[in-house]
């Protein structure tokens, strides 16, 4: 079976112990530690196996709680044994990973953070496939912003052995968004004049908002600016968050760029009811955002319209019972009146 290591039990282990390395940021008193050797893993929750198949749940656990409990199965056990000769693989590499649905939020608080830790001069670094060319170009400018010569691999949904590589810790959200604020200053200035800003999601797959149109009129008479930040490169999307008061936008990744605002400032989320126990962690990610980042959340709930056809990467990665039953994955509906309300509530705000 494939055994957990504990934190404590590493200390002790020299076998073990020597396989990792600590790295710091100075500048934030930020920590990461890497494993690197020989280990399996796969494309789906970038969790290191070593070749006498032990892991580390402390260390590779993703800060979304994804489970890995299957790990810990006889029957995952009794596969990997009959797989192991027939993986493909890779050496000298660095494993950053990403969303294999290229999930933004996920991209970004996740997986980017862990980056800046880097201190080799020439790296390459293993992604999976479906990362976007954007966030490629980010990537591509922040290691060569730290005059780190950049080379990308490419992972596909699979499990894969590595050779004298490496693979970043996941960190916590508070580190990873401490770390990533710190890119502000190396965001382009050219979008940070928009004091009130609207997040559109009409090329999204779920949580469309399908009478938009109305909601839009209005807002644009309220002096909001209204964008999609998919038709942006990533530091130019980021750069209207920087000096915006007023963020309003339905449920969605686009959120994410929230950290990157300044204390106080008011975010407005329109989302679904999260009516079962699966939605409740979804329901609050940008809450939670917001209280790490001291911004002023508020949230308009709608109703919610089922989606006939989901799209293949939906069915390949997120369970088909999640697919039926949750609003995240539907398209949603705002009456009139709630659109007056949510005028009337950003240009007169409760007290907070």
């Amino acid at each position: 079976m494939i055994e957990n290591i504990t934190l404590s039990e590493l200390e002790q282990n020299k076998d073990l112990n020597k396989y990792f390395y600590t790295s710091k940021l100075d500048n934030l008193n930020e920590l990461c530690t890497y494993f690197s050797g020989n280990f399996y893993l796969d494309s789906l929750n970038y969790y290191p196996i070593t070749r006498d198949l032990k892991t580390f749940d402390e260390l590779f656990l993703r800060i979304d709680k994804n489970s890995v409990s299957h790990y810990h199965a006889e029957k995952f056990f009794n596969n990997l044994k009959n797989k192991l000769s027939n993986l493909k693989g890779f050496s000298d590499s660095c494993i950053i990973g990403s969303s294999p649905g290229n999930n933004y939020f996920s991209n970004l608080i996740h997986f980017l953070p862990r980056i800046f830790f880097e201190n080799e001069k020439q790296v390459k670094i293993l992604v999976h496939r479906s990362l976007s060319k954007k966030f490629r170009s980010l990537l591509e400018y922040l290691y060569s912003f730290k005059n780190i010569k950049l080379t990308f691999g490419y992972l596909d949904d699979d499990f894969y052995k590595f050779e004298k590589s490496k693979i970043p810790q996941f960190l916590n959200t508070m580190s990873s968004i401490k770390i990533l604020q710190s890119i502000r200053d190396i965001v382009p200035d050219k979008n940070k004049n928009f004091e009130k800003i609207y997040i559109r999601r009409e090329d999204a797959n779920y949580r469309v908002i399908l009478n938009e149109a109305d909601l839009i009129d209005k807002l644009k008479k309220n002096g909001f600016y209204v964008i999609n930040t998919s038709q942006y490169e990533i530091l130019d999307q980021i750069s209207f968050f920087l000096n915006a008061k007023v963020v309003l936008s339905p449920y969605g990744s686009g959120l994410a760029n929230i950290i990157f605002c300044n204390p106080g400032t008011k975010v407005y989320e329109i989302g679904p009811d999260s009516s079962h126990p699966y939605d409740q962690r979804l329901s609050k990610r940008y809450e939670n955002l917001c209280s790490i980042c001291n911004l002023n959340y508020h949230k308009f709930l709608c109703d919610s319209v089922d989606v006939k056809n989901h799209n293949q990467t939906s069915t390949k990665y997120i369970h088909h019972s999640m697919l039926k039953d949750s609003n995240f994955y539907k398209n949603m509906i705002l009456k009139l009146s709630d659109i007056d309300k949510i005028i009337k509530e950003i240009q007169h705000p409760a007290e907070e």
